[in-house]
């Protein structure tokens, strides 16, 4: 599902497909379309990064990270690591007064795309009520009881080599944070906003990375990005297997 929607975006009239553009500038874009049978949206959103592809994909990596660039991301961490590109993650969202703060339990596995010299991370929440664990892996419960935990019914985070200095950031979801007192309109309205800057915080933390924590992070970890620059050179320069990418089935087996 997420690999065929990021496609869609690539072609000339999405609006007949269903989707509705939010907002344009010169070097970002957002989109919502309305769901079949729910009142709920697929969200989605892209820039152009004037930076090498390497520098957003280690930007999402470092997930401890997130809480000092993503807005009101009060907790993020890495719960299981399962191989370097294939992770449970638990995330919690600051809610202002009155209403509850939010938490999830995200499972990710990133790969890549040769033939569109990109790479590709899905992700999906897990179903914490029916499930206690994980492939292996104890699922957490909220950190504060009156946490509410949301639903990430599918999401991917997408990128595409351009040049060695450019590269396109896209990203597609559809969550449900549970907010029962709030009009789905709203709801809507909120996530189509956030969207839109959290893409400008991507933009500006990966076209700055000389000097920074997360370029820290990267020297100190060879075991991981020694092995993302090699997959990333075999990827644009065309020496791994090609494989067909036409039905997600592949993706989607890793999370069964």
């Amino acid at each position: 599902m997420a690999l065929k929607t990021v496609k869609e975006l690539d072609k000339e009239d999405i609006k007949s497909l269903g989707w509705h553009k939010v907002k344009e500038s010169k070097d970002k874009k957002s989109w919502y379309r309305p769901v079949d049978g729910t009142d709920s949206i697929d969200v989605a959103c892209e820039c152009i990064v004037k930076a090498p592809i390497f520098y957003p994909i280690a930007l999402f990596a470092e997930v401890d990270l997130y809480s000092s660039w993503i807005p009101r991301l009060g907790y993020c961490n890495i719960e299981k690591d399962y191989s370097r590109f294939r992770k449970t993650v638990h995330c919690e969202i600051d809610i202002p007064w009155p209403f509850s703060d939010r938490d999830g339990i995200f499972h990710g596995y990133g790969t890549t795309l040769p033939e569109m010299k990109s790479v590709i991370v899905v992700i999906r929440s897990l179903d914490t009520e029916d499930k206690k664990e994980y492939l292996g892996c104890p699922l957490p419960r909220p950190r504060k009881s009156s946490n509410v935990r949301v639903t990430l019914k599918y999401g991917c985070m997408f990128f595409r080599y351009i040049d060695e200095n450019t590269c396109l950031f896209r990203a597609v979801f559809n969550a449900d944070p549970h907010m029962a007192y709030i009009p789905q309109w709203l709801i809507n309205f909120g996530m189509k906003t956030v969207v839109y800057m959290i893409l400008g915080r991507v933009k500006e933390k990966s076209e700055k990375f000389a000097g920074t924590a997360l370029e820290e992070r990267v020297k100190n970890n060879k075991y991981l990005y020694d092995e993302v620059r090699r997959r990333l050179h075999a990827t644009l320069n065309d020496k791994e297997k090609k494989e067909s990418h036409n039905d997600t089935q592949d993706i989607q087996l890793q999370f069964q």
